[in-house]
């Protein structure tokens, strides 16, 4: 069981990092569960990081 809830919290951040990659806003998230919000929100957090630095040249906003 808690292999599984895990693996939901990791797909929830990996789809925050494409979703802050993309482009999206905040409020785009998904999740309404406060664990897995806070897990897609970090993901965007990360990816708005590293747009910002430069990692991710070829996206227009």
């Amino acid at each position: 069981m808690k292999r599984q809830k895990r693996n939901r919290l990791e797909r929830a951040h990996s789809r925050g990092y494409q979703a802050g990659i993309g482009g999206k806003t905040r409020e785009d998230c998904p999740y309404g569960t406060l664990k897995a919000k806070e897990e897609w929100l970090g993901g965007w957090r990360e990816a708005r990081t590293d747009v910002v630095q430069g990692l991710y040249n070829n996206i227009r906003f």
